[in-house]
C-alpha cells in the first residue's frame, strides 16, 4: 500500500455504494478500500470493538470514519490499539459525549450553567430528583446524560413532571436496552472498564439524567472545526431555526451560513477555542468537533453541547453553501500533514430539516415514499431515510418528536430555501398535523 492509499472503515453503517463513489473522489488521497460495518443486535460496545479490530487487521485499515457519537468510541479505541491509525483519545470523546462531564470539564464559561445528575437506578432517585430541582430551579430541562438525537428531552414545570420524565426514561431503557440513541450503561460497561478511568469518571457505569435550568434563549448557534496534529482549525458557524409554537426543545433545523453579526461570531470562536483547547489537553486529535451555544437575551453565550465528530446535517448543508467543505475528505487525510483552511461561502443557502413527528407509526402512513423517489432528481433538495414504508420504527420518549427522514433544501436566498422546504413537505408529508416542527413561508 503506497503512502497515499487509504483503506477506510465506517462503523455503525450499512453498505452505501454512493458513499464509496463519493469517497473515491477525494482529491488528496487514493481510497483503495471502503468497509462498512454495523453492530449486531446483541453486541455490547466492547464486543463490537473487538470484532472490528479483526477487520482492521484483515483489511489493513488505516482510517476510521466516525459518523455518529457511538462511532467516536470505536475510532478512539482502535486508534489506541493500532498506533498507525490517527484518532482521538477515548477520554476526550467521552467528555464530549457525556453531558454532565461536558459541563464539568469542557465548559470555559466564567459562570457556567448549573446542573445536577440523577441516577435512574438509585433507591433514592425521587429524593435526588427533588434536590436537583431545588438546585437548578424551575422550569428545568431533563435529558439522558448519554444520549443523542434529542432523545428523551423533557421540560419539567414541577416535581410530578420530573417524576414522570424519569419513569418514562427508565421504562424506555428497560424495554430497549440497546437502543442506539440512548444505550443503557450495560451496553457501555465493559468498554469503559477497559478503555476509560472509571474511578475518575464513575458516572460511566451508571444510567443518569442531567437536570439543568430551562434556558429561554434568543438563538442557538453552532461552530464547527477540526483538530489536525493538535492544531485547532476553525471552519464554519451555522444557525438553528427557532420554533415558538409550544415546542419544549425550541431549536431544531440547521441553517447555513449564519446570519449572526461579526461580533457574535468572534465571541463564538472564542468559546470554541476555549472548549477545543481543553479537548486537546484530554487527547483529542485528528477529528471534527461541533459545538452548540445558546445566545441569551442579555448577550451571554451559554454552552449547549459538544459533538466530537463530523455531522451529517452540516455536511448536507456544506455541499451547497461552502466551496470544498467536505468533512469526510478532511478525515481521510488525517495524519498526513494536509491542512484544510476555512472554506469560502458560495452565496447559496442550505437548511437541514429533521422530519419529526409527535408519534411514529408505519412510515408509509406518514410520508409519501413514491413522491420522495420522484423528487430525488431535484438538485435543490436531498433526502436521507433510515426506514422504508413498511419498516418497524421505535417511538422515542421525550418531547422533541421521532424521525426516520432528513431533508435538506437549497436556494439562492434564505427565503427561497425556506420556501423550497415548505413546498417539499407539502408534497411528501401525509399527516402534516403530526409534525413536531411545522414550517411555514417567511420563517
Amino acid at each position: 500500500m503506497s503512502q497515499s492509499d487509504v483503506s477506510v472503515l465506517i462503523p455503525f453503517s450499512n453498505e452505501d455504494k454512493d458513499k464509496i463513489e463519493y469517497l473515491r473522489q477525494c482529491p488528496t488521497v487514493q481510497v483503495s478500500e471502503v468497509i462498512f460495518n454495523n453492530i449486531e443486535e446483541e453486541e455490547t460496545l466492547l464486543d463490537y470493538v473487538e470484532r472490528l479490530k479483526k477487520l482492521v487487521a484483515d483489511y489493513n485499515i488505516n482510517i476510521i470514519l466516525p459518523t455518529i457519537d457511538l462511532s467516536t468510541f470505536v475510532h478512539a479505541a482502535i486508534a489506541r490499539d493500532f498506533p498507525h491509525i490517527p484518532g482521538p483519545s477515548v477520554e476526550s470523546c467521552y467528555l464530549a459525549f457525556h453531558k454532565a462531564y461536558t459541563r464539568q470539564y469542557l465548559d470555559p464559561s466564567e459562570n457556567p450553567t448549573p446542573y445536577d445528575v440523577v441516577d435512574m437506578d438509585s433507591p433514592t432517585m425521587l429524593e435526588d430528583a427533588q434536590r436537583a430541582l431545588e438546585k437548578v430551579g424551575l422550569p428545568a430541562f431533563v435529558k439522558p446524560a448519554a444520549a443523542f438525537d434529542t432523545f428523551g428531552v423533557a421540560k419539567v414545570e414541577n416535581y410530578n413532571d420530573m417524576k414522570r420524565a424519569l419513569q418514562n426514561l427508565r421504562t424506555m431503557r428497560d424495554e430497549h436496552p440497546n437502543f442506539k440513541s440512548s444505550p443503557s450503561a450495560a451496553f457501555f460497561k465493559d468498554y469503559f472498564k477497559q478503555y476509560l478511568d472509571v474511578e475518575k469518571y464513575p458516572l460511566a457505569l451508571r444510567d443518569v439524567v442531567i437536570v439543568e435550568p430551562y434556558l429561554v434563549a434568543v438563538a442557538l448557534i453552532g461552530a464547527d472545526g477540526y483538530v489536525m496534529d493538535k492544531e485547532i482549525v476553525q471552519w464554519t458557524i451555522t444557525d438553528e431555526l427557532r420554533f415558538d409554537h409550544g415546542q419544549e426543545a425550541k431549536f431544531m433545523t440547521i441553517i447555513s451560513p449564519t446570519s449572526e453579526p461579526e461580533d457574535v461570531q468572534k465571541r463564538m470562536w472564542d468559546v470554541y477555542n476555549g472548549i477545543m483547547t481543553r479537548m486537546v489537553q484530554f487527547g483529542f486529535n485528528h477529528g471534527f468537533t461541533n459545538i452548540e451555544v445558546f445566545r441569551m437575551k442579555d448577550g451571554q453565550l451559554r454552552l449547549c453541547e459538544v459533538n466530537a465528530r463530523g455531522s451529517r446535517q452540516l455536511q448536507g448543508c456544506y455541499r451547497e453553501s461552502y466551496k470544498n467543505a467536505n468533512q469526510d475528505y478532511v478525515c481521510l487525510t488525517a495524519g498526513r500533514g494536509i491542512k484544510y483552511v476555512a472554506p469560502p461561502e458560495t452565496g447559496r443557502w442550505a437548511i437541514a430539516y429533521i422530519v419529526k413527528f409527535d408519534k411514529l407509526e408505519r412510515p408509509g402512513n406518514l410520508m409519501d415514499f413514491d413522491q420522495i423517489e420522484k423528487l430525488k432528481s431535484d438538485p435543490d433538495l436531498l433526502f436521507t431515510l433510515t426506514a422504508g414504508p413498511d419498516d418497524d420504527v421505535i417511538n422515542f420518549t421525550g418531547s422533541a418528536g421521532c424521525h426516520f427522514c432528513w431533508l435538506w433544501t437549497y436556494g439562492d436566498s434564505r427565503e427561497a430555501m425556506i420556501s423550497k422546504l415548505v413546498d417539499v413537505l407539502k408534497l411528501v408529508v401525509k399527516k402534516p398535523e403530526r409534525l413536531t416542527y411545522p414550517v411555514y413561508y417567511g420563517m
